[in-house]
């Protein structure tokens, strides 16, 4: 269904119906007995656990890739813009993902969200920090986190790999940095370019006591399932994909792919991706992450939420609060 739909009216049952056999204009999806239209509140439906919530304050924090340009993202993103952003969407809680902060900044990024965490009050219970694990001194930086029950992994988001070049994720300081993780208990979030995927299988090879959780479906292109597809993409990444699936260490987060849809989109363009990750993953290695801000380039949030609940809607129940929200609290060892 195209998501570009003006209606913000609740719709009836029978409504929903008609729209499901393609008589209706109104964008709508259901969950159980329940049906949801655009503009209706969807916080009694099977509640989200977001597991990839991104905040930033520019006027505190030093963040390099965000001193250039003219992105929308370019500018501050604190909680009051978050609890703004998941209103009515069923979003309960949070696991803050880590921004890229400078080297220098990235233990206070760690304590600020470690005293958000501790207060209470506010959707993010956890998180994921930045990290360089390939620097002396990781093994120390490990160690400052040790018995900190808020600080669940660490990512660095790895660029492309230089014709002739060693795979930075494969160098021996890179791997045992995240080896290490593994000893502390700590996850790995992997996030590298889809056209790089089969060096993160080798990496999980080499780190079999790490938990690994693969973002952004992969960074699969929404765009491969366009007019024309780009049939090679598509099956070089589903091959590794399923490489990755088949290490046990290994989740799966839905996200990052809203982020990249064209101005005018609908679910049948990530509908495949998402399809084939929950289909490959299973349905206890998957987690949900909105990417917020950074889905803003997309779509806003509320209606990434609709989509995902659109495309999940016929899969069974318990299917859907795995994803949404189970997962989540058994993988980060959440207490909600």
């Amino acid at each position: 269904m195209n998501y570009s739909r003006p209606t913000d009216k609740p719709c009836s049952r029978r409504q929903f119906i008609e729209i499901s056999a393609g008589i209706g204009t109104v964008a709508a999806l259901s969950i159980g007995d329940s049906s949801f239209c655009w503009g209706q509140d969807e916080s009694a439906a099977i509640p989200i656990i977001d597991c990839h919530q991104h905040l930033w304050d520019l006027d505190k924090q030093d963040i390099p890739w965000l001193e250039n340009g003219n992105s929308p993202l370019r500018r501050n993103y604190v909680m009051s813009d978050y609890r703004e952003a998941i209103a009515g969407t069923g979003i309960k809680h949070a696991v803050y993902m880590e921004v890229d902060v400078a080297k220098t900044d990235k233990v206070a990024e760690g304590e600020l969200l470690t005293a958000i965490c501790q207060a209470g009050d506010s959707p993010t219970i956890a998180a994921v920090i930045g990290c360089v694990p390939d620097e002396p001194g990781f093994r120390d930086y490990i160690a400052h986190w040790k018995d900190n029950r808020y600080i669940k992994g660490m990512r660095i988001v790895l660029g492309s790999t230089a014709a002739g070049s060693e795979p930075r994720c494969l160098s021996k300081k890179f791997v045992e940095g995240i080896q290490q993780l593994g000893t502390a208990g700590l996850s790995f979030d992997l996030c590298m370019p889809a056209e790089e995927l089969g060096y993160g299988t080798k990496l999980m090879a080499a780190c079999r006591d790490t938990k690994f959780i693969v973002d952004h479906v992969g960074n699969a292109d929404p765009n491969w399932w366009g007019v024309n597809p780009n049939k090679p993409a598509i099956a070089r990444w589903q091959k590794d994909m399923s490489a990755l699936a088949e290490k046990k260490n290994t989740l799966c987060k839905i996200s990052g792919i809203i982020a990249r849809v064209p101005k005018e989109w609908s679910t049948e363009l990530i509908a495949p991706a998402i399809n084939f990750c929950l289909d490959t993953y299973g349905p206890e290695r998957v987690v949900f992450g909105s990417d917020w801000p950074v889905c803003l380039k997309g779509a806003p949030l509320k209606d990434w939420v609709r989509a995902l609940r659109e495309i999940i809607a016929d899969r069974p129940e318990k299917e859907q609060r795995q994803l949404l929200f189970d997962n989540a609290v058994r993988e980060y060892g959440l207490k909600v």
